[in-house]
């Protein structure tokens, strides 16, 4: 212990001095909490098991680094550099991440839960398996990016680009994912459930299995796409254009479809209990015998192009 407490003040005494260079220092479990070290040359360092709770690490080149097992729980590591270091185990959660460079680094084994890495580029990162749940990545660059089995639960990925991401079986419930590029990702078995997906690009998106339980869908451009099997309940697709969508099989209790364009989509096999069709467009669209009796229908376009009045009442 007297040999960390001697390392921790040598370091600290050497920085206030203005030195800046410490590569290649061994700093094993030395306590650095809330130590500022920002634009300070710690490449190749050895910060295995250290205490980095809340230290100031701003522009730091931690580039190297042995960082298995730190804790950097609220550090702020703001446009620092840390590739090619070793992060096993470390907690970022609650640090500020945002312009961190990552090249090179294996990031499926720290915790980012709460972290801030917003427009951060983490294009083709492996983040499978990361813990990512509430974290900030508004605008974020996670392009060609590995997130399958990540948690992204309540993620913040305001128009982020996930664009040919690999979210299988990511946990995306509840995530902000308003205005984002979902362009050609793979999200088979995620859960989207409650998630916000307003103006998000969803294009070469197939939907088919996918939890999309109270999911907001609303306004987007949907035609065309495969959606067998998902789970729609309760799900926000008004004035959505699902113009020729499958939803076979699909489960769309309680959904809200109000003056979505349906026209040619297949709805056989889907649940419709307490669909709500008011103003919607189903010409030419196929749906079982009595579909009528579970869904609500006001002002609503059926299928032969006539115009139901029939729940306006109730």
């Amino acid at each position: 212990m007297l040999n960390h407490i001697a390392k921790k003040r040598n370091l600290i005494e050497r920085y206030s001095q203005g030195e800046r260079n410490f590569e290649g220092w061994d700093l094993k479990g030395v306590d650095l909490s809330k130590v500022d070290l920002s634009n300070a040359i710690l490449r190749n360092t050895n910060l295995a098991f250290a205490n980095l709770w809340e230290a100031t690490l701003c522009n730091t080149d931690l580039s190297g680094a042995n960082l298995s097992d730190a804790d950097l729980c609220g550090a702020s590591l703001l446009d620092s550099n840390l590739s090619n270091a070793i992060i096993t185990r470390s907690n970022f959660s609650y640090a500020g991440l945002s312009g961190v460079q990552f090249q090179n680094v294996e990031l499926n084994t720290a915790n980012f839960r709460l972290a801030i890495l917003n427009c951060t580029n983490l294009r083709g990162m492996d983040f499978k398996g990361s813990n990512l749940q509430k974290a900030y990545l508004l605008e974020a660059n996670l392009a060609n990016t590995d997130l399958s089995h990540a948690n992204l639960n309540h993620a913040f990925l305001f128009r982020a680009n996930l664009s040919r991401s690999n979210l299988q079986n990511a946990d995306l419930s509840e995530a902000d994912l308003s205005e984002a590029s979902l362009h050609g990702a793979n999200l088979k078995g995620a859960n989207l459930s409650e998630a916000d997906l307003r103006e998000a690009d969803l294009d070469r998106i197939d939907f088919s299995e996918i939890n999309l339980r109270l999911a907001n869908l609303s306004g987007l451009n949907l035609s065309n796409v495969n959606f067998i099997g998902s789970n729609l309940s309760k799900a926000i697709l008004h004035n959505a254009i699902l113009h020729g969508a499958c939803f076979n099989g699909a489960n769309l209790w309680n959904a809200d479809l109000t003056n979505a364009d349906l026209t040619r989509a297949d709805l056989t096999g889907a649940d419709l209990r307490g669909v709500n069709f008011d103003g919607a467009n189903l010409k030419y669209a196929m749906l079982d015998v009595g579909w009528m009796n579970e869904a609500r229908i006001c002002q609503t376009i059926l299928p032969d192009g006539s115009i139901s009045h029939r729940s306006c009442l109730s």
